[in-house]
């Protein structure tokens, strides 16, 4: 398929010479000079006098303004993305820098993967693929993949079967979009449609991520007892994260999707398949309705997967009141800190909205 300064009044160098110039001038005056300043009434400056560097007074730190100067405050790559623009002969697409795309197919099929470079997040995009109606046919129609009742959650399940240690969803819905896709085959049939939010472990790493499908109905192939039926599946698109971070990457994949366009070659190559002059719908860059699923989640089952999550990685999660931001403090910082107006606990519904970055010692 996780942030005062103490304020101290110091002489610049400037200053200090200054001071050193006018005690050096005052030391040559003569007394005849001193006489006639004496004499006269004092001008406006005649009897200014310059303390020394010893007597002008320190401003001592506030006892209620801690000191934040030793935090090391970093912002998550998920705040501070840099874009690259990647293009292959068939689509363009925005990516994070340092991300990998990979792809294949042409104006048939095509898929299309976006990756961080361990590949822990992601997105992928797949036109369309197809099941066997029936496991036995599976081998011979060269299918990798078999459901009996033609659903979106059976499609997923059977993909990542042998990929994954599990793949449990935890809970899905009809997007809002549903009408959109079905004017694309006004004369087919949708079977099911449904964005998909499930965990999963792959390679002992625990993750999340959307997952959304189009099923559409077909009839039966019935050939000496053997079903060769087969479902297509459209309109196939994934995110993945680590578990937890799915809420934080989530604009990153938004931005990534909305970027994808077919290029003028795809479009001439499918409508000549086609035979026809329209162009091919876009799925991939009408990404909101594939994260309802996500945005449905049970909240309370989330904020104890993100407690959990902190409470594994030694942190605790505060409030920035001065920026509003929230981030993943080290495990002890607001005792260490001591009373202070900036760093706050935050609620238990702030740990939907996910985190900019993390807080540590330097």
């Amino acid at each position: 398929m996780t942030t005062k300064k103490l304020s101290k009044i110091l002489l610049t160098p400037a200053l200090l010479c200054s001071l050193c110039a006018c005690s050096q001038q005052s030391e040559t005056l003569d007394n005849t000079m001193i006489s006639e300043s004496n004499s006269e009434e004092p001008s406006e400056t005649g009897n200014q006098t310059f303390p020394s560097a010893d007597e002008i007074p320190v401003a001592e730190p506030s006892a209620d303004e801690p000191d934040f100067s030793d935090l090391n405050i970093r912002l998550a790559p998920w705040e501070n993305v840099e874009w690259d623009y990647y293009e292959s002969i068939y689509f363009t697409l925005m990516i994070p820098k340092g991300w990998n795309v990979q792809w294949q197919g042409d104006a048939n099929q095509m898929q299309w993967i976006a990756s961080s470079p361990d590949n822990t997040v992601g997105i992928s995009n797949l036109d369309h693929g197809y099941a066997c109606k029936d496991p036995q046919a599976q081998s011979f129609l060269g299918f990798s993949t078999s459901m009996t009742d033609g659903t979106v959650q059976e499609f997923f399940e059977a993909t990542y079967q042998n990929s994954t240690n599990y793949f449990t969803v935890m809970n899905s819905c009809v997007p809002d979009n549903i009408d959109v896709i079905q004017r694309v085959r006004p004369y087919d049939t949708i079977r099911d449609y449904e964005s998909l939010y499930a965990v999963f472990n792959e390679n002992g790493l625990d993750g999340e991520g959307i997952y959304s499908a189009v099923v559409m109905d077909s009839p039966d192939v019935w050939v000496k007892g053997l079903n060769y039926g087969v479902w297509e599946v459209n309109c196939i698109i994934t995110q993945w994260a680590p578990l937890g971070n799915l809420v934080t990457w989530a604009p990153v994949m938004a931005q990534i999707a909305q970027s994808f366009n077919y290029t003028d070659y795809y479009i001439r190559e499918w409508q000549a398949i086609a035979q026809s002059s329209l162009t091919p719908y876009n799925s991939a860059s009408d990404s909101d309705p594939i994260m309802e699923a996500f945005e449905e989640r049970s909240r309370s089952d989330t904020i104890i997967q993100e407690k959990r999550s902190d409470m594994i990685g030694e942190y605790e999660r505060v409030y920035d009141t001065e920026t509003g931001n929230i981030y993943r403090a080290y495990d002890g910082f607001l005792d260490d800190i001591g009373d202070q107006n900036r760093f706050t606990s935050i609620t238990d519904s702030q740990y939907t909205e996910g985190y900019v970055g993390w807080i540590d010692r330097y």
